[in-house]
């Protein structure tokens, strides 16, 4: 099926738009790691929101482009894809490549974060797990003053 000139005008401006949020994505989860490994915790509340947002437009974007191709006849896998790719203009095709590069950094980058995460839930888990072993919930007062010595009297002392 050779794509008509609508077809591929529609479709170039959706994979414009669509690679414009995939750039956003990725520098938000490049911002996103780079304040998990400094510890900017209260950073990640607001970052969080904005991912949310571009996850939501970047679908949005995804759901128009694949009723694009799908009204079209075309299916939007990826063996379908390369195959209709090919007939697009070579400008289209780079756009095409820079938008699976673009996505496979998003998907590099999410994976990346989640171990990252996974990894710092983890070391937590084992601290706590440390702490609450060796120290006894006795050696904290209820002000979370430590205690050399479990509370009570000494022996000798009246």
């Amino acid at each position: 099926m050779n794509p008509t000139a609508l077809l591929q005008a529609q479709f170039s401006a959706l994979l414009a738009e669509v690679s414009g949020q995939l750039e956003r994505f990725v520098r938000l989860l490049e911002d996103e790691h780079e304040l998990l490994v400094t510890g900017q915790v209260e950073a990640l509340l607001g970052l969080a929101e904005d991912k949310t947002a571009a996850v939501r437009q970047l679908q949005q974007a995804e759901n128009a482009r694949a009723l694009l191709l799908s009204r079209s006849g075309i299916d939007a896998r990826a063996s379908q894809m390369a195959e209709f790719t090919a007939q697009l203009p070579e400008q289209t095709q780079r756009a095409w490549r820079h938008y699976l590069d673009l996505a496979a950094r998003a998907q590099q980058l999410n994976l990346r974060n989640g171990e990252f995460i996974r990894d710092q839930l983890r070391a937590n888990q084992q601290a706590m797990s440390v702490l609450l072993a060796s120290t006894g919930p006795s050696l904290y007062d209820a002000g979370g003053i430590t205690s050399t010595r479990p509370g009570g009297r000494l022996f000798g002392q009246a």
